[in-house]
C-alpha cells in the first residue's frame, strides 16, 4: 500500500504524538525538495528543527508544502520571511522560508501542540 506524501506526513506525526512530547522526530520520513542542501538537524526531542537551503523560489517552496501538508492553519509575511503554520495531531509544524542571496533557507520546526 502506498500513501500520499500528506497522509504519510500525518501518519508520521500521529505516531510520534502518541509516543509523548519528548519523542524524537525522524525527518528522513519527510520529503524535501530535490535540491535541498541540509545544514542543521536537531531531532532527538521536541521541539525538533530541520534546516536546509534550496534554490527554488519562495512561491515554489510554499506550493511544495501545500502539496505535502495541505493548507496551513495560518501564514504571514514579515521581515522578508514567509511563515507557514500547520496544526496536525498533537504537534504544530512551523516552516520559515527566508531569502539568503541566491538561495532560500527553510527552517522546519516540529513543536508540541501545547507550546
Amino acid at each position: 500500500m502506498r500513501l500520499s506524501p500528506a497522509k504519510l506526513a500525518l501518519s508520521f506525526i500521529m505516531l510520534f504524538a502518541t509516543a509523548g512530547v519528548q519523542a524524537a522526530v525522524n525527518f528522513d520520513q519527510w520529503q524535501k525538495p530535490q535540491d535541498a542542501r541540509e545544514f542543521a538537524r536537531l531531532d532527538d526531542k521536541l521541539p525538533a528543527v530541520l534546516s536546509y537551503f534550496s534554490q527554488q523560489s519562495q512561491q515554489a517552496l510554499q506550493q511544495f508544502y501545500l502539496q505535502q501538508l495541505g493548507e496551513p492553519t495560518s501564514q504571514r509575511q514579515r521581515y522578508g520571511q514567509l511563515e507557514l503554520h500547520y496544526h496536525q495531531s498533537q504537534q504544530r509544524i512551523r516552516i520559515i522560508i527566508s531569502e539568503q542571496q541566491q538561495w532560500r533557507q527553510v527552517d522546519m520546526m516540529v513543536l508540541p501542540a501545547s507550546d
